[in-house]
């Protein structure tokens, strides 16, 4: 190896937490250095083969009973050429990891969507009788969701406006107005009547003018926004510190290896590969932040614990167990009006009343998201067109399909699931990435529990197709979440327990902190990207850590 270098904060991982890390790291005056293995992401406007795009496709079927999952689209390796990939079991409950490596990590790729978990997501134990209670309450994180949704923009309803709803928990004070609901979604509140109420959903999109870098309703937030008003990590973030002596940034270098003393509760070096070169190089630090999402913070443990063949401490255990992530039935619905879909932004409204349940009931939360489209068949009319006749559709039948058109559009039924030790993250025994790390292996599937959860969704779902109103309403997929990795890292009280104590930092390492969904002691219905930012600007306040003034 070369020789080592040293830093007094080694941030892993140039994603959302780590570039807030790394602000808040050089806001002490620390040298810092981010490791990310991706590269940038520099779409062409005028050019969509550029975009990243949402589209995981799998192998033939192994002997093993897993399938080998991989993001894949057109013009992939030449625009993109290290997508993110696992092994899991059979569809239609398996997890298709959907992510992306690079420099603001899945912040680049996101719709926005800023929910708090409920405040029982942090109880499910104590008052639905399942689960793990979360070491720290929704009034410790509270103070901590308020400057989250600060520092991310986030827009949604006032106070005078959240009285009004039947149901909401939490008490925001955003930054911008919320997005009104559209004309498609006050329709199908019609319908809906005292099924389920439609309340605005928060997001970290700009809510002001075009003219003043507002949203522009171009329905691309994921791949590209043109008007830079989705909070995007590289955008936001990268512009501020990118000039700061202070800071180092290795792009296209993977962390192949953490190193550790156990017996000092020490992460003493990471072992660091950059592609196309042959020679691996050891960093040292002081302080280190492993930040890529649950998912690749399990799989470094993992694989650090196979080379060295030491445990990673008494939580050791935990690692990678308690894996899960949101799962969904989403429904095309047909309605007998007009309801003008393609308006405004992709989505605007939600039905959150459905994560109340009675003390006791072992089920999970459900929350319903209404799409203003039929993304199942594209944005627009001649969308529409190409994926009739693309199924044999042709002449008057075809002109009665397309005549649907501003009568149909999406549901999605997000439904908690439960996080048990048989679910869980391990390494393949045979497939690695580019730099030779194993990819990640997801056993999850329904438990009891979850089957219960999912027989209520059904029963709603059935509830709203039998609506007058509606002229078809069927089902039109299901699954796991692959945006999602929650859990395998699990906040706990001890290393008995689990992995990170309340501020994230290692139980076992006391210089080592594990930001991301890992921490998640349950996963609630809701996305889960504010609580991660919430709960990583407490850790930067970790009085261990002794950070002071942190920017957040």
């Amino acid at each position: 190896m070369t020789e080592t270098r040293k830093y007094d904060v080694c941030i892993i991982g140039g994603g959302l937490t780590g570039l807030m890390t790394a602000k808040a790291a050089l806001a002490q005056g620390k040298s810092v250095l981010v490791i990310e293995r991706g590269g940038e992401y520099a779409p062409d406007e005028t050019d969509r083969r550029t975009w990243w795009k949402e589209s995981v496709h799998s192998s033939p079927a192994q002997e093993n009973g897993y399938l080998h999952y991989r993001n894949s689209f057109e013009n992939e390796r030449k625009y993109f050429d290290d997508l993110v990939e696992n092994e899991s079991g059979l569809p239609p409950w398996s997890f298709k990891y959907n992510m992306w490596y690079g420099i603001g990590g899945a912040s680049q790729m996101w719709s926005g969507m800023s929910w708090r978990l409920a405040p029982e997501d942090f109880q499910t134990e104590t008052y639905y009788g399942y689960g793990k209670d979360w070491p720290i309450s929704y009034a410790d994180i509270a103070p901590f969701y308020d400057r989250a949704e600060q520092f991310l923009e986030v827009a949604g309803p006032a106070g005078e406006t959240r009285q009004r709803f039947k149901y909401w928990p939490w008490d925001n004070d955003f930054v911008y107005p919320h997005f009104p609901l559209s004309y498609l979604d006050n329709k199908f509140q019609t319908v809906l009547g005292d099924l389920g109420e439609l309340v605005p959903q928060p997001h970290a999109v700009r809510n002001r003018p075009a003219d003043e870098g507002g949203c522009v309703g171009a329905k691309t937030c994921v791949s590209y926004c043109a008007a830079r008003a989705i909070f995007k990590g590289n955008e936001r973030i990268l512009p501020e510190i990118m000039f700061n002596d202070n800071l180092e940034i290795l792009f296209e270098t993977a962390v192949t290896c953490l190193n550790w003393d156990i017996d000092a509760a020490r992460i003493t070096n990471v072992t660091c590969k950059t592609h196309g070169e042959d020679q691996p190089f050891p960093i040292e630090a002081e302080t280190f932040f492993l930040c890529g999402n649950a998912f690749e913070n399990i799989r470094l443990i993992k694989y650090s614990e196979a080379q060295t063949g030491k445990s990673f401490g008494q939580s050791s255990q935990w690692v990678g167990r308690c894996f899960s992530s949101h799962a969904s039935v989403t429904y095309t619905v047909v309605m007998n009006e007009d309801v003008f879909p393609v308006r405004g932004r992709p989505t605007h409204g939600s039905v959150i009343e459905w994560v109340r349940r009675d003390p006791g009931t072992r089920e999970g939360g459900i929350t319903l998201e209404v799409w203003n489209n039929d993304f199942t068949l594209g944005y627009g009319p001649w969308q529409h067109f190409d994926a009739h006749v693309q199924q044999g559709h042709w002449g008057g039948h075809l002109f009665n399909l397309l005549d649907s058109f501003e009568r149909r559009f999406c549901i999605s039924m997000i439904f908690e699931t439960e996080m048990t030790a048989e679910k869980r993250l391990t390494l393949s025994p045979h497939a690695v990435d580019k730099f030779g790390i194993p990819i990640g292996r997801v056993d999850l599937g329904l438990s009891e529990m979850d089957e219960r959860t999912l027989a209520r969704l059904e029963e709603l779902a059935a509830e709203i197709g039998a609506r007058d109103g509606i002229a078809q309403f069927f089902q039109n997929g299901r699954g796991i979440n692959g945006n999602h990795p929650l859990g395998g890292l699990r906040m706990s009280l001890s290393a008995e327990t689990g992995v990170v104590n309340d501020r994230c930092r290692s139980h076992d390492f006391r210089n080592l902190y594990i930001l991301g969904g890992g921490a998640f002691c349950s996963t609630g219905s809701f996305n889960p990207t504010l609580t991660i930012t919430a709960m990583a600007i407490r850790a930067f306040e970790d009085p261990e850590l002794g950070w002071n003034d942190v920017p957040y």
